[in-house]
């Protein structure tokens, strides 16, 4: 490719497969938190928002995003500005937290709904085009701002409908349905952010500042991410466990004092 070459874009088709499985994988996890979000008293739990927000932020979309990177097929090598990559990794991470906080906060309703799908939308947008600006190779991007506005709003709409699958239902299948609308927004806004933009070849250019490797970093985020769900999902099933086995002695404790009294 020489200097000012429009590069095609050309996709992996196995590994577009992977980054949606693992999109979908971090969204089932963190709605499976979700659902354990709102405590008794109607607030919500910290605990179970800080896994929701790892396994949808740090997972479904962090994860995702570096993935469906490699997927696309690029004639050069790639790296990624380390302080860039931390920052989109916490803009995933906090604005999908801060969505599942507010919209576990209270009563559920539509308003509460929008607000955290408008959210996490904002979140999923701007972690991918974070992640787009730490890559430092010998290209750069112009950008049709119509398709760019597309890949935001579909983030929002399709996160819009997943919370709103999430805390209105509370069957297995409506969950996972529920995640693959949600993986579905994380990868619909990847992708076409990615046609948004045009890469365009340069001379061999020189970055500064701490970088890491790009052949290797999406591999370890997709280790990475699979041990991380596979912890969560335990650690939620070893909880449930302990919520229905405390529940159950609460209700045997209760019998045996109205024997006592009876008595």
């Amino acid at each position: 490719m020489q200097p000012g070459d429009i590069l095609p874009l050309e996709f992996n088709p196995g590994m577009v497969v992977l980054s949606c499985m693992i999109a979908v994988l971090g969204a089932y996890v963190a709605l499976l938190a979700t659902a354990r979000i709102r405590t008794a008293r109607g607030g919500a739990h910290p605990g179970y928002v800080v896994v929701a927000a790892i396994a949808l932020g740090g997972v479904g979309i962090w994860g995702t995003h570096f993935v469906g990177m490699i997927a696309q097929a690029l004639p050069f090598d790639v790296a990624y500005d380390l302080k860039l990559n931390l920052l989109s990794l916490l803009v995933a991470v906090g604005f999908s937290g801060a969505a599942l906080w507010y919209v576990g906060g209270g009563p559920f309703s539509a308003r509460r709904c929008l607000a955290a799908g408008v959210l996490a939308g904002c979140g999923i947008a701007g972690m991918h085009y974070l992640g787009v600006a730490s890559m430092r190779m010998d290209a750069y991007y112009e950008w049709d701002l119509g398709m760019v506005g597309l890949s935001v709003l579909i983030a929002m709409a399709a996160a819009t409908v997943a919370l709103w699958l999430s805390f209105s239902v509370r069957r297995e299948l409506h969950r996972i349905v529920a995640a693959i609308v949600m993986g579905a927004a994380v990868c619909g806004a990847h992708y076409v952010a990615q046609v948004a933009g045009i890469m365009v070849c340069t001379t061999p250019r020189t970055f500064r500042g701490l970088q890491l490797e790009g052949a290797i970093l999406p591999y370890a985020v997709c280790l990475i991410s699979a041990v991380t769900l596979i912890v969560m999902r335990i650690e939620l099933y070893r909880s449930s466990e302990d919520v229905r086995a405390n529940a159950a002695l609460q209700v045997d404790r209760m019998l045996v004092s109205r024997q006592w009294e009876e008595e």
